[in-house]
């Protein structure tokens, strides 16, 4: 207890000497302001007196946007001796009071002559690191990384052992960061949470406490690692300050001077924006408004409405009484209202009445009174015709006009701006800064995927994991080498064929001069495409320059510490030079990202505690799954249009969320008062807005919190959606109003939307846009028209684009290139060049139709090319186009010189496949990227626990049917029969299921969880085989197939589960056939089967097969769960059981009908993906639910790095077309 105290009371002391100044500039009287009338401030009665006994609290709560903040502090500026504190709600940056007063004179002359501007949480940063306790703040991504690092997710029990998904972890993680982060904004300590939880309800106290321990250990670990959250840093300096109290007098003694002595150099405290403080904000603020010296202090907040509070405002003035009573200093509290000559005026008043239908009416209610300005709804019929309409519309408005776009979501917002800048408009999204690169998607690039640092991350990956050969294929095709696509891709293939790793088959590349290029593992001649042969003797040198580095890092791998590492591979491959003294804007840029990326590192070093590479990688693949961007920017780019990033923008794209629109109302600027405005709301169908609502997963601590409580139910977040509606509303005085929506989101989708319900209120039907003239039409003046759909008239949106866009065509001569130009033509042909790779096409003559019986896959694919030795041979790679000789005097280094496959320059080169398969037609459905990756490129993927976990139980129910037939055969007796085929399928089982070493499990203990459960669903699917009273006999059991498609011409193989004879339901004595197919559920999770079954692709594909090959079409197909009923009482599965094996229920659960509709389906599938090969299309296609799966998304899929790297081409060619 002595050190702490001797600490705190030193901290104390340097707090002292810090915060000292030359008092000799304060004591003068001062006129800052000349332009400040002095009427506006003729009702200011504040004391000046250093020494009086009392003093006054002012708070201003309003619904009506107002510089009444602005004005007050001019006013206590231009007072003597007075040292003024603006503490705001939102960063000090964005702060509209800030502005104001910079625009007279420099926050750093304000500050120099002791006054103060900062946000809550920078102040709080700034007292932190003057008293000697500096910390690092983490985002939201190095918080999850920390968490899922150190295992905070998942407490010890079965819940731990049964959470085996990656994505169910992270799931886990973001559900307790974001109960975590609440805590924090609520002002709770651990302590306080601990107590509460000790008194919680039986049936939740063992859950709520093990929440509260975890909060605890959560935040003994940011204080281990010298780190903390934004919110943490406000909950450090209650603690500090005093406002929670501690445990001993002498604790609570020093905490009283500290605050003391942070506001002695302060005699006044004005709080602006308090409606966007956390109650933690707002408890310091209050208390520090409650110190002795502080003379006189005011609040000011908005709220929705005006009969409304802000309970900000009252958790401030609650705090400021209490520490003015422990103080002993008496306090006035005041609540002052707007002068009269700043009410709202009439067209404000009306459209506030107007929006206010949308708080009091009901969906279906039409609206009766009218808006005060042009109000026009548009219905579009896709969401391209929408953002085409509405581009045209603003390229004419913002002529005159400053605009305001409100998007449903951040993503939505993104995807508009990109939309917006296509067509030639400057578009920015408020509060977002131009450090965020963004890819093709609008989604912004993960530091980890910015060029130059993908081959960094990928290099230690690779030291890290030696077998894994997606990293160092990651590294060849990054620019630090430009290996050669076509001789990379052929050495992936003899790595695949060799069953080797790449490094291995590089290195027999370097030892054999080139000459292994050209043999196969069997020892024999292959003739090389002359593609490959060209590139040889270049790809040599990179190759042994390649390996003589990997060599020489792994030897010092365990030496040197990861950030000695990235230095050795820089210096090795000449870039340490170019990033430590660039050149240009990209190695400017790259050096940032990169130093970014540098000090990521020595911080997963310093939460590791360790500086090797074995144990830096695996906190570095968390942060890589995280939402982690650079902060260097893009507006020193020379190629990037400024305009896009600055003020000069006139519309601004903003989310219609709570944050962006205070964030909307703080930047307001004098500049922009003076032009009208039109705001536009874009996308608003039902599905975006108000959507699906988010809420936390975890109990809450309702006994901690403030009101208003954190959202929870449907009916509050429809209340939210309601009030932000009708903020974006009256945000501001708007001339015109635009709300629109699009009938179909996405052509993939067939499912018509409708406008939102929070809108239903005030929207009607039959308007539509007014032709607008074609920003990029010739001088003689050719327009083209945007509309919009209308019950009430029969043109449609698409052909009135359509026309525009002829016309605009027609119209527009064709201007001379520029060199410019020309350069640019030149470098998208040679990245076109350069992208293009040669894919494998053997001959092949007309594939058998036969079924090769009792054949057992050994991998999750259903393709089984050992069931085809004549066909498994090595492709050859070689080109669809013929090329000239001078091809091979070409140097080969230009041909390779950006290997990177982006969606723009995805590989677009012929592939005939020898056959296919439902599981390869499904990954290529799902995403062609990854089908390249994987069938084309070879890759080798992850083996998950949950593919384990389904092999070993298709071992067990195959050797089981097995076992059946075979003693079925031999007549033996029934009951040995059943004790025969259980014993085999255990096992079976047993056989199948891996050992510790394989990576595959966390612990031993899940390792043995998981088995026991594996056993159960075993022992529970031979259960229900023997209580199925319908089935006859087992056909087939894991029996392969395969046919020839003529419509495809491909050759269709797979493998069906089991193939059953059973009764028919009619009672006839007849027998049917049924394609069987089996899927586990190892996380016990309850699944519709009937859904899953009627979505099936795999079931109508193996319902067509069976017609194919047998020549007749089978009864129907069924998808059979094994386990899922872990948890359930025995009683519960016996009877669930019963009724799933009834006579109804063989065909109700999971089961579907044969049909010529689903076999066409099928078929057309084959079709489909056969022609898509065969184009070349590999186009990437992520989403959250494939890129959370896919064993290539931190390797070797490219997607936002290829993005990152070209967003220069492309955002030169925007401002080319602006310019033009």
């Amino acid at each position: 207890m002595a050190l702490h105290v001797d600490a705190a009371w030193r901290s104390l002391q340097r707090m002292k000497l810090l915060r000292y100044r030359d008092r000799s500039c304060l004591y003068c009287n001062r006129v800052l302001f000349s332009n400040v009338s002095s009427s506006h401030y003729r009702n200011y009665t504040i004391s000046t007196l250093p020494g009086s006994s009392s003093s006054k609290h002012e708070s201003l709560v309003t619904s009506v946007p107002n510089q009444q903040a602005l004005q007050r502090i001019r006013w206590l500026l231009n007072q003597p001796q007075r040292r003024v504190l603006l503490l705001t709600g939102n960063s000090a940056s964005e702060s509209s009071v800030r502005a104001g007063l910079e625009r007279e004179l420099p926050a750093f002359e304000l500050e120099r002559r002791g006054h103060g501007i900062f946000g809550v949480s920078e102040f709080c940063q700034l007292l932190l690191r003057e008293s000697g306790r500096n910390r690092r703040v983490f985002g939201r991504a190095q918080l999850m990384a920390l968490i899922l690092h150190n295992d905070l997710v998942l407490q010890p029990g079965p819940s731990r052992l049964d959470a085996a998904s990656t994505l169910q972890r992270r799931k886990g993680a973001q559900d307790l960061l974001h109960l975590f982060q609440l805590l924090e904004k609520q002002g709770v300590l651990a302590d306080q949470y601990l107590a509460l939880a000790a008194t919680a309800e039986d049936s939740d106290q063992v859950l709520v406490q093990e929440l509260a321990e975890t909060y605890r250990k959560y935040h003994e670990l940011l204080l281990q690692h010298g780190a903390t959250s934004w919110d943490g840093l406000v909950l450090e300096m209650m603690t500090t300050c005093g406002v929670n109290k501690r445990d001993t007098a002498v604790e609570n003694a020093l905490a009283k001077e500290f605050a003391r002595t942070v506001l002695q150099e302060y005699t006044d405290v004005v709080a602006d924006d308090v409606q966007r403080m956390t109650p933690a904000m707002a408890m310091l603020v209050g208390h520090l408004c409650g110190q002795p010296s502080v003379q006189y202090s005011a609040s000011f907040s908005r709220v929705l409405l005006e009969e409304e509070d802000c309970s900000r405002t009252q958790i401030l003035e609650r705090q400021l009484m209490l520490a003015a009573a422990n103080t002993g200093r008496e306090r006035t509290l005041k609540r002052t209202e707007l002068d009269a000559n700043r009410e709202i005026s009439e067209k404000s008043a009306q459209m506030q009445a107007f929006a206010r239908q949308l708080l009091t009416k009901r969906a279906s209610v039409s609206c009766d009174v009218q808006s005060p300005v042009p109000f026009e709804c548009w219905r579009f019929s896709s969401a391209e015709t929408e953002v085409r309409t509405v581009s045209a519309y603003l390229a004419r408005k913002t002529e005159s006009m400053n605009a305001t776009v409100l998007c449903p979501t951040h993503a939505d917002a993104r995807r508009i701006v990109l939309a917006f800048q296509k067509h030639g408009l400057l578009a920015r999204i408020d509060g977002e800064s131009s450090s965020v690169s963004s890819s093709s998607t609008g989604t912004p690039v993960h530091l980890f995927d910015e060029p130059g640092v993908n081959a960094v991350y990928s290099l230690l990956c690779a030291l890290c994991f030696p077998s894994d050969s997606r990293h160092l294929y990651n590294v060849l095709r990054s620019n630090f080498f430009a290996f050669p696509a076509e001789l990379l891709s052929w050495l992936m293939q003899q790595e695949h064929q060799s069953h080797t790793d790449l490094f291995s088959v590089l290195e027999a590349f370097v030892e054999s001069h080139g000459k292994s290029l050209g043999t196969s593992p069997e020892g024999q001649e292959k003739e090389l495409p002359k593609a490959v042969s060209c590139q040889r003797k270049i790809g040599l040198e990179i190759a042994e320059s390649f390996v003589n580095i990997i060599v020489h890092l792994r030897t010092k791998c365990h030496q040197l510490s990861a950030a000695e590492i990235v230095q050795s591979f820089l210096e090795a491959t000449g870039r340490l030079e170019t990033l430590l003294s660039p050149s240009s804007w990209e190695e400017e840029r790259e050096s940032l990202v990169l130093a970014d990326f540098l000090r990521e590192l020595e911080t997963a070093q310093n939460v590791t505690m360790s500086d090797q590479i074995p144990f830096v990688v695996p906190y570095l693949q968390q942060l890589r799954k995280a939402n982690l961007t650079s902060s260097a920017s893009w507006t020193g780019s020379p190629d990037v249009n400024l305009d896009t990033f600055s003020g000069n923008a006139r519309i601004r794209v903003i989310p219609l969320t709570a944050y962006a629109l205070q964030s909307c109302v703080s930047s307001q600027t004098d500049g922009e008062e003076g032009r009208k405005h039109v705001l536009v709301l874009i996308s608003m169908r039902d599905s975006k807005f108000p959507g699906r609502m988010k809420r936390l997963t975890l109990p809450l601590p309702y006994g901690l919190l403030s009101e208003p409580f954190p959202v929870q139910t449907r009916a509050a977040h429809l209340e939210q959606c309601k009030q932000l509606a009708y903020e974006a509303l009256t945000l501001r005085t708007y001339d015109e109003v635009v709300l629109s929506f699009a009938e179909l989101s996405d052509t993939a989708v067939s499912k018509r939307e409708v406008v939102s319900r929070t809108f239903q209120p005030i929207w009607h039907e039959g308007n539509r846009p007014a032709p607008v003239i074609d920003r990029n039409s010739d001088s003689n003046g050719s327009a083209g028209v945007s509309g919009a759909t209308s019950p009430s008239n029969g043109t449609s949106v698409e052909a009135l684009a359509a026309s525009k866009s002829v016309a605009t065509a027609n119209a527009t001569p064709r201007q001379p290139k520029t060199s410019s130009d020309w350069i640019s033509d030149v470098a998208g042909l040679l990245r076109d060049f350069v992208a293009h790779l040669f894919f494998p096409n053997t001959p092949r003559g007309l594939l058998q139709s036969a079924v090769d019986k009792f054949t057992r896959k050994e991998s999750g694919d259903d393709e089984l090319d050992r069931c085809h030795p004549d066909q498994d041979k090595a492709f050859v790679m070689q080109s669809k186009t013929s090329r000239s000789d001078l091809d091979c005097e070409r140097p080969a280094r230009s041909l390779s010189t950006d290997t990177r496959l982006s969606s723009e320059l995805a590989p677009s080169e012929s592939y005939d496949p020898p056959h296919l398969s439902y599981s390869q037609i499904s990954e290529y459905m799902r995403c062609p990227h990854r089908y390249y990756l994987s069938r084309v490129v070879k890759l080798n993927g992850d083996v998950t626990t949950p593919m384990m976990f389904g092999r070993a139980l298709h071992e067990g129910i195959a050797a089981f049917a097995k076992a059946l037939a075979v003693a079925q055969l031999n007549d033996k007796d029934p009951h040995e029969v059943k004790t025969l085929a259980a014993l085999e399928a255990e096992e079976a089982f047993m056989q199948s299921w891996p050992g510790d070493g394989h990576g595959l499990f966390i612990s031993k203990e899940q390792s043995s969880f998981l088995f026991d459960r594996g056993m159960m669903a075993l022992r529970d699917f031979i259960e229900m085989h023997h209580s199925d009273t319908q089935l006859e006999e087992i056909l087939h059991v894991e029996q392969a197939f395969s046919f020839y498609v003529p419509e495809a011409n491909v050759e269709l193989r797979g493998v069906w589960d089991r193939i059953d004879r059973v009764s028919s339901p009619n009672d006839d004595g007849s027998s049917l056939h049924v394609v069987k197919e089996f899927k586990s559920n190892m996380s016990g999770t309850r699944r519709n089967m009937s859904k899953l079954a009627d979505e099936s692709l795999q079931l109508k594909m193996y319902m067509y097969a069976f017609n194919k090959v047998f020549g007749v079409a089978p009864y129907g197909a069924k998808l059979q769960q094994i386990g899922g009923s872990y948890s359930q009482p025995n009683s519960i599965v016996s009877k669930s059981r019963k009724e799933e094996n009834g006579r109804a229920g063989t065909y109700n659960n999971g089961f579907v009908l044969f049909s010529k509709e689903a076999a066409q389906e099928a078929k057309d599938a084959v079709v489909e993906v056969a022609s898509g090969l065969r184009r070349g299309d590999f186009t990437p296609k992520p989403s959250y639910a494939e890129c959370a799966f896919c064993p290539y998304a931190e390797s070797a899929c490219h997607f936002a790095t290829d993005d990152a790297s070209h967003e220069r081409q492309s955002a030169k060619g925007t401002r080319l077309k602006v310019e033009g």
